[in-house]
Protein backbone atom coordinates (compact mmCIF):
# COMPACT_ATOMS: atom_id res chain seq x y z
CA UNK A 1 0.00 0.00 0.00
CA UNK A 2 1.16 3.50 -0.71
CA UNK A 3 1.56 6.31 1.81
CA UNK A 4 -1.43 8.22 0.45
CA UNK A 5 -3.72 5.23 1.02
CA UNK A 6 -2.49 4.93 4.60
CA UNK A 7 -3.05 8.64 5.14
CA UNK A 8 -6.67 8.23 4.00
CA UNK A 9 -7.10 5.29 6.39
CA UNK A 10 -5.63 7.33 9.26
CA UNK A 11 -8.09 10.12 8.48
CA UNK A 12 -11.03 7.71 8.19
CA UNK A 13 -11.75 8.49 4.55
CA UNK A 14 -12.70 6.17 1.73
CA UNK A 15 -11.47 7.10 -1.73
CA UNK A 16 -14.84 8.60 -2.77
CA UNK A 17 -14.99 10.57 0.50
CA UNK A 18 -11.43 11.78 -0.04
CA UNK A 19 -12.27 12.94 -3.56
CA UNK A 20 -15.18 14.97 -2.23
CA UNK A 21 -13.22 16.37 0.72
CA UNK A 22 -10.20 17.28 -1.40
CA UNK A 23 -12.27 18.63 -4.31
CA UNK A 24 -10.76 16.31 -6.91
CA UNK A 25 -12.05 13.47 -9.06
CA UNK A 26 -12.22 9.90 -7.82
CA UNK A 27 -9.85 8.95 -10.64
CA UNK A 28 -7.26 11.37 -9.31
CA UNK A 29 -7.54 9.91 -5.81
CA UNK A 30 -7.17 6.40 -7.23
CA UNK A 31 -4.02 7.39 -9.14
CA UNK A 32 -2.55 8.86 -5.95
CA UNK A 33 -3.51 5.73 -4.01
CA UNK A 34 -1.88 3.47 -6.58
CA UNK A 35 1.28 5.58 -6.62
CA UNK A 36 0.79 6.48 -10.29
CA UNK A 37 0.84 10.19 -9.45
CA UNK A 38 1.90 12.24 -6.46
CA UNK A 39 -0.55 14.44 -4.56
CA UNK A 40 0.46 18.11 -4.41
CA UNK A 41 1.60 19.60 -1.12
CA UNK A 42 -1.77 21.28 -0.61
CA UNK A 43 -3.45 17.88 -0.47
CA UNK A 44 -1.03 16.70 2.20
CA UNK A 45 -1.73 19.89 4.14
CA UNK A 46 -5.49 19.28 3.95
CA UNK A 47 -5.03 15.70 5.15
CA UNK A 48 -2.71 16.84 7.94
CA UNK A 49 -5.33 19.36 9.09
CA UNK A 50 -8.03 16.68 9.00
CA UNK A 51 -5.81 14.23 10.88
CA UNK A 52 -5.27 16.85 13.58
CA UNK A 53 -9.04 17.33 13.85
CA UNK A 54 -9.52 13.54 14.13
CA UNK A 55 -6.87 13.39 16.86
CA UNK A 56 -8.45 16.30 18.73
CA UNK A 57 -11.87 14.64 18.54
CA UNK A 58 -10.40 11.36 19.77
CA UNK A 59 -8.59 13.09 22.64
CA UNK A 60 -11.78 14.87 23.70
CA UNK A 61 -13.87 11.72 23.53
CA UNK A 62 -11.27 9.61 25.35
CA UNK A 63 -11.13 12.15 28.16
CA UNK A 64 -14.90 11.80 28.63
CA UNK A 65 -14.97 8.02 28.36
CA UNK A 66 -15.29 5.87 31.42
CA UNK A 67 -14.98 2.31 30.17
CA UNK A 68 -16.86 0.96 33.17
CA UNK A 69 -19.85 3.06 32.16
CA UNK A 70 -19.96 2.03 28.50
CA UNK A 71 -21.84 -1.08 27.47
CA UNK A 72 -19.27 -3.20 25.61
CA UNK A 73 -21.84 -3.84 22.88
CA UNK A 74 -21.59 -0.12 22.05
CA UNK A 75 -17.81 -0.24 21.61
CA UNK A 76 -18.16 -1.18 17.96
CA UNK A 77 -20.21 1.93 17.15
CA UNK A 78 -18.43 4.86 18.77
CA UNK A 79 -18.21 8.10 16.80
CA UNK A 80 -16.31 11.10 18.07
CA UNK A 81 -16.65 14.58 16.64
CA UNK A 82 -16.01 17.99 18.12
CA UNK A 83 -17.04 21.43 17.10
CA UNK A 84 -19.40 22.99 14.65
CA UNK A 85 -17.51 21.73 11.57
CA UNK A 86 -18.40 18.02 11.27
CA UNK A 87 -15.64 15.62 10.31
CA UNK A 88 -16.05 14.37 6.73
CA UNK A 89 -16.80 10.82 5.70
CA UNK A 90 -15.93 8.19 8.25
CA UNK A 91 -13.47 10.43 10.10
CA UNK A 92 -15.80 10.55 13.12
CA UNK A 93 -15.71 6.75 13.26
CA UNK A 94 -11.90 6.80 13.03
CA UNK A 95 -11.84 9.29 15.90
CA UNK A 96 -14.21 7.07 17.88
CA UNK A 97 -11.96 4.04 17.38
CA UNK A 98 -8.93 6.07 18.42
CA UNK A 99 -10.80 7.34 21.48
CA UNK A 100 -11.75 3.83 22.53
CA UNK A 101 -8.17 2.60 22.16
CA UNK A 102 -6.88 5.57 24.14
CA UNK A 103 -9.45 4.96 26.86
CA UNK A 104 -8.48 1.28 27.07
CA UNK A 105 -4.82 2.25 27.47
CA UNK A 106 -5.72 4.82 30.13
CA UNK A 107 -7.88 2.25 31.94
CA UNK A 108 -5.02 -0.24 32.37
Amino acid sequence: MKTFKHALLACGLTQPEAAEYLGVSLGTVKKWGQGKASPPQGVWEMLADLFQRVQDAADGAADKMALDGIDQRAWSNIDADLGDDPLPGHAGSAAGAMALLMAVVDHR
